[in-house]
């Protein structure tokens, strides 16, 4: 087994109960730290690695496609789904979570027969050490869901979100008939939707109201599939993106001329953001699917809501070939989300939540 690939199913890694009894000889072995987070990092991985080597099957390269660019936000322990965590002193214990959204449902491997490994999926153990006997004296395993419960969300951290559709994606998006990708409304918004035509007294700038939202699926009859053949003749991406909101405002219904937000979503009356794809990522501004906040709340509708539609641009020509129309929650299941610079959630637990467990090896307690 190569703890560095993943496992051959996600129902392959040891469940937690074994993990426990796998992990409970560590209770009481000694442990220096030497203080320098790095370091100290390394020598409890290695501790766990060799802990819990073989007890795995990996699976073999052509059944997996790891999902984020450069295996960002990938658990060091891949083949376990885990990541681990010295804990020591002080009055909480500050846990960072790198480069992926812990509680987060966007795709990190993404399997031959469908099946997905997601931030959820992930275990955190979290190993206490004695700083007065040198020694482990706890060892806590938990998941992102139990963390969230018990302490709260985490943190979001300040990144430039981007979102990355590879060539071949792109090539299969193109060559179909009709050169359409398409996922559909969330459950939530489905309830909000009707077929009504969108008249020009109506603005786009205005909010989001009950049975006043037109279903993705009249938007890719009413929109998405005139969009295709259409020339964005302007400079830069910017203007680009500007033309093919008008364009999109106009087919929707709207009045053309009434003038463009600047906002999140492009479109609010419709929670609809308008994109242009011309290179591999995508910049998708201040809000992402891949971390749910609320954006309209009269109708409690978050970032998953807003539906995307992403044109698919060739680089030298700026013709529309091909269109993404996709709700936010489905971006993440379908495609990958890039960051600019490397990021950390995070999430503070008190510590006296691990001296409760001295001497204990527990999942979720």
């Amino acid at each position: 087994m190569k703890l560095n690939i993943p496992p051959i199913s996600k129902q392959a890694i040891l469940p937690a109960e074994e993990l426990v009894k796998i992990l409970s000889p560590l209770i009481g072995r000694e442990f220096v730290m030497t203080f320098k987070p790095r370091t100290d990092g390394s020598r409890l991985r290695k501790l766990i690695e060799s802990t819990i080597e073989g007890s795995t099957t990996n699976a073999t390269a052509e059944t997996y496609q790891i999902m984020p660019l450069k295996k960002k936000g990938l658990p060091r322990l891949l083949s376990e789904l885990i990541d681990t965590y010295v804990v020591s002193s002080g009055e909480s214990y500050n846990l960072q979570v790198w480069n992926r959204n812990p509680n987060g449902k966007n795709t990190l491997i993404k399997y031959s027969n469908g099946e997905t490994i997601t931030p959820k999926d992930i275990r955190l153990v979290m190993v206490k050490i004695s700083l007065t006997e040198n020694k482990i004296s706890s060892i806590t395993i938990l998941t992102p869901g139990y963390i969230e419960k018990k302490f709260g969300k985490f943190g979001k951290p300040t990144i430039k979100n981007q979102l990355l559709i590879n060539p071949n994606t792109r090539s299969v998006i193109i060559s179909s008939d009709p050169p359409i990708r398409f996922y559909d409304d969330t459950q939530k918004i489905k309830e909000f939707c009707n077929n009504n035509v969108i008249t020009k007294e109506l603005s786009f700038t205005s909010s989001p109201t009950k049975d006043k939202i037109i279903p993705l699926s009249v938007i890719k009859d009413k929109v998405a599939l005139k969009l295709i053949g259409r020339s964005l003749d302007a400079a830069d991406t910017k203007n680009r993106g500007q033309q093919l909101e008008r364009l999109v405002i106009e087919l929707l219904g709207y009045d053309p001329e009434d003038n463009l937000m600047g906002g999140f979503p492009d479109i609010p009356n419709q929670l609809l953001e308008v994109k242009v794809q011309d290179a591999q990522t995508i910049d998708l501004g201040k809000y992402s699917p891949q971390f749910i906040e609320t954006i309209d709340h009269t109708l409690n509708l978050t970032t998953e809501d807003v539906r995307y539609l992403i044109a698919l641009t060739d680089p030298k020509t700026h013709v529309i070939c091909g269109v993404i129309l996709s709700s936010g929650e489905a971006l993440g299941k379908n495609f990958t989300f890039v960051n600019g610079t490397s990021y950390k959630c995070q999430r503070s637990i008190p510590m006296k939540f691990f001296d409760n467990l001295d001497g204990k090896c527990s999942f979720n307690p």
